[in-house]
């Protein structure tokens, strides 16, 4: 592969130099060794603001190497600025192990990724749903706990609202999840609203409080924080009830 390989057209042409940036490090630093680099996740959404939305990422390798992730961190502080995230470094053995233990983050990635360079590693990848329901109702527990320890540690009404955009992003990863657990997987939305309200409908809740959480404009504050508690909570009742 060269620079020639890389293709940035699938996304918003706001992100498209950074990515190929990006992508012509790695392909620089990891020579032969890289056979995938993709693009993942809110980038890809109908509602993505380049402003205050991290341009996340993949890159698979035929075998991990620590030097080259290393040798990277320099790079570190300029494409922060320009709000790539550090890639998710991983080999085909990896991934291929982690379908288990990790189903929820490798569907994200199925789901909805643009393939900048190499081949696609993960389109063909096969998940249990028993797998997949227990790391739901990890997440959501892990999230209800966060929320909790979150909300003692908020001395003040302005640390709530990154405390509840923080579960809400942790949720919407579980709700694309539910989608695929109920076969709606080809008409899971591109958007979050989208996703948050199919996510709904499928679930018998209105999850307003999720939405809400995608306006930073809004202000948080108790009532807020309880609804999107409560949301999360029925959440998983839903799926502790779903059963293989």
């Amino acid at each position: 592969m060269d620079t020639s390989d890389i293709n940035v057209s699938s996304l918003p042409s706001a992100v498209q130099p950074a990515v190929r940036t990006l992508a012509e490090l790695l392909l620089d630093s990891a020579s032969g060794n890289l056979l995938s680099f993709a693009v993942f996740g809110p980038v890809l959404s109908d509602d993505f603001d380049p402003r205050r939305m991290p341009i996340r990422s993949a890159a698979v390798l035929e075998r991990m190497d620590l030097a080259l992730i290393d040798g990277l961190r320099s790079h570190g502080p300029r494409l922060g600025r320009q709000h790539l995230q550090a890639p998710l470094f991983m080999t085909t053995e990896y991934i291929e192990q982690s379908r288990d233990s990790f189903p929820i983050e490798l569907l994200e990635i199925q789901c909805s990724n643009a393939l900048i360079l190499g081949r696609d590693c993960f389109g063909s990848l096969e998940f249990s749903r028993p797998d997949v329901r227990l790391q739901c109702e990890r997440e959501l527990k892990v999230a209800q706990i966060a929320l909790r320890q979150g909300l003692l540690s908020a001395h003040k009404d302005s640390l709530i609202s990154p405390l509840l955009a923080a579960a809400a992003e942790q949720t919407l990863r579980v709700l694309r999840a539910v989608l695929w657990l109920r076969d709606v997987k080809a008409k899971t939305p591109r958007d979050a609203v989208g996703l948050i309200t199919a996510a709904g409908n499928l679930t018998s809740q209105s999850l307003t409080g999720l939405k809400d959480c995608l306006t930073p404009s809004r202000k948080a504050d108790l009532l807020r924080f309880q609804q999107v508690y409560a949301e999360i909570e029925a959440l998983s009742k839903y799926i502790n009830e779903i059963t293989y």
